[in-house]
C-alpha cells in the first residue's frame, strides 16, 4: 500500500474493469470477500466484487480518504456515487461491501436500486418443447436439461450431484445446493420423466468408465455423476462449470440447428422450468394461489417466497396471460 497513486486518479471515476497492480487490500475486503466464497459465489464473481471495491479505495485515497468503511461520511459516500453515477451495479457492491463493514454511510447517501438485468428472459414453451426434442438422442444432453428444466437444479447443483444421491426405488433426489464449505442439502421427489433419462445416462456413463479403465488402468472413477473423460487427468474427471456452460453450448447449437436459435444459460433452464411449474399448477381446478408459490418455491429450494416471486413476476409472458385473463373477466366496452 505504499505505492504512490497517480494524482490523476482522484479526478478519474473508479473503473471495475481497470487493472489495478497498487489496489489496497484491507483484511475488511478479505474477510467480506471470503463471505462470498462461503456463499457459494463462483471465483468470477468474487473477482469482479474485489475489482469494484479495489477502485473504489484507490479512488477514496487519492483524495486522502480513509480505506475503512466505518470512517467514512457522507461527503464520501457523495464522492463515490458521483464517480459512478451511471454504474448503480458497482455501488451495490460496494454498498454491501461498507455493511458487512459495519457501515451504512452509503444506504444514507441513498444508492439508487440495481436496474432490471436486461439479459433476462424465459423460455416459451415451444422453446422449451424445441430444446427437448434437439436432446432427445443424445443420453448426456437429455440428463442435463433434465437437472435444469425439470428440476430447477443451479449449475453448481448438476456439478455436485453424485450416483449416490439418485434413490429410484422411492422416487427421490437429493440435490447439493449452494453454500462452499458446508453445501445445503435438500431432498426432492423425482420429475415423472426422469427415471427413464436417468438409466439412459446411466448405461452412457458406463460406457465412459470402461473406456476410461481401457486407456488408463486404475484410474479412479469419481462419485459425481456428470463425468468426462480427460487426458489431462488421465481417466474420467467430474464437469467443471466451464464445462457444463459448453454443454449448454451444445443444446444451443443443437436447438438453433432445427430453426429455433435461442440463447440458453443454465440459469435460464431453472428459471424456465419454475414459471413452467408455475403455469401447470395454476391451470390446475384443484390449486391454491398458496399452495402454488410454495410448492415452487421448494422447486427452487429458496428459503424466502419473496426471492422465488422475483423468479416469475417478471416473465413478460405471465403478465400478457393476466391481463387477457383479466380482460375475460371484465370486458372492456366496445368505444363508441
Amino acid at each position: 500500500m505504499s505505492d504512490p497513486t497517480p494524482p490523476s486518479a482522484a479526478t478519474q471515476p473508479f473503473a471495475p474493469s481497470a487493472p489495478c497492480s497498487s489496489a489496497p487490500v484491507p483484511p475488511t475486503l478479505l474477510r467480506w470477500l471470503e463471505s462470498k466464497r462461503r456463499k457459494g459465489c463462483v471465483p468470477s464473481t468474487v473477482r469482479e466484487y474485489q475489482r469494484v471495491v479495489v477502485h473504489a479505495l484507490l479512488f477514496l485515497r487519492a483524495q486522502g480518504r480513509p480505506l475503512d468503511p466505518t470512517d467514512w461520511t457522507l461527503e464520501d459516500a457523495e464522492r463515490i456515487k458521483q464517480s459512478r453515477r451511471e454504474d448503480s451495479r458497482s455501488l451495490q457492491v460496494v454498498a454491501d461491501f461498507a455493511r458487512f463493514a459495519g457501515s451504512r454511510v452509503l444506504d444514507e447517501a441513498g444508492i439508487p436500486p440495481a436496474p432490471a438485468r436486461k439479459n433476462v428472459r424465459w423460455l416459451t414453451r415451444d422453446e422449451v418443447r424445441a430444446v427437448l426434442e434437439a436432446v432427445s438422442d443424445d443420453p448426456l444432453l437429455s440428463f442435463v436439461a433434465m437437472l435444469g428444466l425439470g428440476h430447477g437444479m443451479r449449475r453448481v447443483e448438476w456439478r455436485r450431484l453424485r450416483l449416490e444421491d439418485v434413490d429410484l426405488p422411492n422416487g427421490r433426489l437429493l440435490i447439493r445446493g449452494k453454500g462452499r464449505a458446508t453445501p445445503k442439502i435438500v431432498s426432492s421427489p423425482l420429475h415423472p420423466a426422469f427415471p427413464a433419462i436417468f438409466e439412459r445416462y446411466l448405461a452412457y456413463r458406463q460406457e465412459l468408465v470402461n473406456e476410461a479403465l481401457l486407456r488408463y488402468p486404475g484410474s479412479p472413477v469419481p462419485p459425481e455423476a456428470l463425468v468426462m473423460l480427460s487426458k489431462v487427468a488421465q481417466g474420467l474427471r467430474a464437469y467443471s462449470d466451464t464445462a457444463l456452460d459448453q454443454l449448454v453450448h451444445a443444446i444451443e447449437e443443437r436447438t438453433a440447428a432445427r430453426g429455433r436459435p435461442v440463447h440458453l444459460s443454465s440459469h435460464m433452464f431453472r428459471r424456465s422450468g419454475a414459471t413452467m411449474l408455475e403455469e401447470a399448477l395454476l391451470e390446475s381446478p384443484e390449486a391454491s394461489r398458496d399452495g402454488v408459490y410454495r410448492a415452487v418455491q421448494e422447486f427452487l429450494r429458496h428459503e424466502n417466497l419473496a426471492t422465488t416471486m422475483r423468479y416469475l413476476e417478471s416473465n413478460p409472458r405471465r403478465q400478457r396471460s393476466a391481463l387477457e385473463r383479466y380482460g375475460q373477466v371484465f370486458p372492456w366496452p366496445n368505444p363508441c
